[in-house]
């Protein structure tokens, strides 16, 4: 009798004990959920389609973003390190760093081309946005370096002044937003990387401000995801189009 109550007091306690257990996780659950709703729905804070004069995309915006920036951006497709929010993403390193979950590119035969646009603020004289277009989870692959006054064009992590092309001084305040729009091809077994100063809908897609023809891609391309290295930065937004930008002649 003793060992009959003992088991049923033991099958009770164990019932109560799931029960409260699934309830947790469904609590835990829903509030994930009603966070992820929040986030998407805050001004300034999430994806959006992007349709223009320089294609189609999705554009990212961080300005009016908050709390915990792991989860939001893993949210957004994006992995974070050394990041956090105000007023955007804000950087203090070349180890603050944000780079898409997956790949970004289009293909077309042997060939892979990635286009972005971002927005930035530069917070010291020097800082600079490593734009790795193109790259593996371990940022090597071929880009663009932007400081406040000038672009160069990324070897893996080595930056060099553009050629094929050179890039002109610009103006970009300490402190002041600027938008750039850039672009990479992946062209046989070669890099042709590309861009403007200026958003992609007000750039003259034949000419490009700034070139490299040739370029050595260290480590190839082998991922073909979107990364930025934000060293004492901050990035108001991020788009990243589906669509080819640049329609200049290009290396085969």
């Amino acid at each position: 009798m003793k060992f009959a109550k003992l088991f049923l007091f033991s099958t009770i306690l164990f019932s109560v004990m799931n029960c409260a257990e699934l309830f947790q996780s469904k609590k835990k659950k829903d509030n994930t959920n009603a966070l992820l709703a929040a986030l998407f729905v805050a001004p300034g804070c999430g994806s959006s389609a992007v349709s223009d004069a320089s294609g189609n995309g999705t554009r990212y915006t961080f300005t009016g973003c908050s709390g915990d920036v792991t989860t939001t951006l893993r949210a957004f497709g994006f992995t974070a390190n050394a990041v956090t929010f105000g007023g955007g993403l804000q950087g203090t390193s070349a180890g603050s760093t944000i780079v898409t979950n997956a790949s970004s590119l289009s293909a077309t035969g042997n060939d892979s081309k990635a286009g972005i646009e971002i927005t930035y603020i530069m917070n010291q004289a020097d800082s600079t946005v490593d734009a790795m277009i193109q790259t593996t989870p371990s940022f090597a692959g071929p880009g663009v370096q932007l400081s406040p006054t000038v672009a160069q064009w990324l070897d893996g992590a080595i930056a060099a002044p553009f050629l094929t092309t050179p890039s002109s001084p610009w103006s970009s305040s300490v402190g002041v937003p600027k938008t750039v729009c850039l672009e990479v091809h992946k062209e046989n077994s070669n890099g042709h990387i590309f861009g403007w100063s200026i958003p992609c809908n007000l750039a003259n897609r034949s000419t490009y401000e700034f070139e490299q023809e040739d370029a050595t891609i260290t480590g190839g391309i082998t991922d073909g995801r979107i990364g930025l290295k934000i060293n004492k930065a901050v990035i108001q937004s991020i788009t990243i189009y589906t669509s080819v930008l640049g329609l200049n002649n290009s290396i085969q």
